[in-house]
């Protein structure tokens, strides 16, 4: 009997030592297991040629300290891949238009990598900008890269002539606009009925104005610059995020919301279906990218008029947009620059061909080659 106690005894003890070896090896091969994380974000999200990239590593460091490796791929993922630099941040701009497969490569301390397979994003590059997108502005209104807002971007303005208008249809609208130490009191006018909206504040943030109690009928909103500002801004700029009717949201690069007076309107014959257009004399539009050579698409119909073009500043071609059929897409080519940064402007002469019954100027899109 007491044999067979000693035995269970022994059994027991060694039973117990087996299971702290093994749970010391679970907890030993837990941490060896352990590794970097490889994921990040990029900014501009939709970048052109030549436009500088952020990248931002925002994964972990299981055993500090970690280095960092980027590269791009093709879309087949051929090759070692194309370095792009090192470091947890670093900026870097593609050479040509297409689809890049940007990876991280992370190494811990331990010389561990990140997890496989690693984290791929492809990178859009584009040569193509439509009326729509930020790079391209409308009088006083530009566009501005904005992780923190409405699909990663805002429009803003600070002169008191410029304004933003919002035609919809509804009983209720919010306008959401981003705030900030440097901007100042807008100006929000439903059916000319307005108020005042601060959109100061110490950080960036964002702010949203419910307008509601409307009869279900046809409205027009309004946004512009009052030119004031609160005692604690530096500035009177202000912003446009997004507007927001029932479950329809209109971000900043929306068709339906004219800056200045250049309006919107849907076909599907323009440039990824949308070109912005207007009569009045003066109005610009302009668009600044680094190349030799850039094309602006427009329109040419019987009630459109002429425009100037001027690249940095200089005038170099006055443009008829008349022509007695309706043709889509007309490019206008500006080649010979000089390697480097410029801005192309087109500006509303308010005048036409003989032969034509208006002074509209459209604009469809803006390419580079």
């Amino acid at each position: 009997m007491k044999r067979n106690s000693a035995v269970r005894a022994r059994l027991l003890a060694l039973t117990a030592a087996l299971l702290l070896v093994a749970t010391a090896l679970v907890g030993s091969a837990g941490s060896a297991s352990a590794l970097p994380t490889a994921d990040f974000t990029f900014s501009p999200t939709a970048p052109a040629v030549r436009q500088p990239v952020t990248f931002r590593w925002t994964g972990t460091c299981d055993t500090p300290t970690c280095t960092f490796s980027w590269a791009w791929w093709p879309p087949d993922n051929t090759g070692n891949g194309t370095a792009m630099g090192s470091g947890p941040t670093i900026s870097y701009a593609f050479a040509d238009a297409g689809l890049y497969h940007v990876r991280v490569r992370v190494t811990n301390s331990n010389s561990t990598h990140g997890q496989a397979p690693p984290v791929t994003k492809t990178v859009v590059v584009r040569d193509t900008f439509q009326d729509t997108d930020r790079e391209v502005g409308y009088g006083s209104w530009r566009g501005v890269p904005d992780i923190g807002a409405s699909l990663g971007g805002f429009r803003n303005t600070g002169a008191t002539t410029g304004f933003a208008a919002f035609p919809f249809t509804g009983t209720a609208v919010t306008y959401v606009a981003r705030t900030g130490p440097n901007l100042g009191i807008a100006a929000v006018s439903l059916d000319g009925v307005s108020q005042d909206v601060d959109l100061y504040q110490a950080g960036r943030g964002t702010k949203s104005v419910l307008i509601d109690g409307l009869t279900n009928a046809a409205h027009r909103l309004l946004v512009r610059p009052t030119g004031t500002k609160n005692p604690l801004s530096s500035g009177t700029g202000v912003t446009v995020d997004e507007l927001v009717v029932g479950t329809t949201r209109a971000d900043d690069r929306s068709s339906s919301i004219g800056y200045d007076t250049w309006v919107g309107a849907v076909n599907a014959r323009a440039s990824a279906g949308s070109v912005r257009s207007s009569v009045t004399r003066g109005a610009s539009t302009t668009f600044a990218f680094d190349g030799t050579s850039v094309t602006w698409l427009t329109f040419r119909g019987p009630g459109q008029g002429r425009a100037a073009v001027f690249i940095d500043g200089v005038r170099v071609r006055t443009v008829d947009g008349f022509a007695p059929a309706v043709t889509w897409q007309v490019p206008e080519t500006f080649g010979g620059l000089a390697t480097g940064h410029h801005t192309i402007r087109v500006v509303v002469l308010a005048q036409h061909n003989a032969a034509s019954t208006g002074n509209r100027v459209t604009s469809d899109a803006f390419l580079l080659s």
